[in-house]
């Protein structure tokens, strides 16, 4: 495309002006970066210093009591299991049927090419 002079110049001021737009956004994100992570900083000193030590003073001021007043119930403990042998049957007869369910869908659907017969075309 062939422009005028003026146009030109004004692409030419327009492309220099955002050249110079993405530089000063570059340094103001990268401020803001700064800005960000010294932030961080200080609000991880800050929960450190001041908000932790108050946190567990007041679980132990106050929840810490307040949970040894409930009355918990004890759970007893599980009895053994006793190793029964008609457990394992059932299971190798279940592991049985599965296989053999298993089976007779691979073979139901595979694709085999010898039980297609072709029509002789006369």
């Amino acid at each position: 495309m062939d422009f005028d002079r003026k146009t030109m110049r004004d692409i030419n001021r327009l492309a220099h002006e955002a050249q110079r737009l993405w530089e000063e956004q570059r340094e103001v994100l990268s401020h803001a970066k700064d800005v960000a992570l010294d932030a961080s900083r200080q609000a991880g000193d800050v929960a450190r210093k001041e908000l932790l030590p108050r946190a567990r003073s007041t679980y132990r001021n106050t929840i810490e009591p307040n949970l040894s007043r409930i009355p918990w119930k004890k759970v007893a403990p599980m009895p053994k299991k006793s190793s029964n042998p008609l457990v394992y049957v059932l299971m190798a007869i279940g592991a049985i049927a599965v296989a053999a369910v298993s089976y007779a869908a691979w073979q139901t659907l595979r694709a085999d090419d010898d039980l297609w017969v072709e029509e002789d075309a006369e």
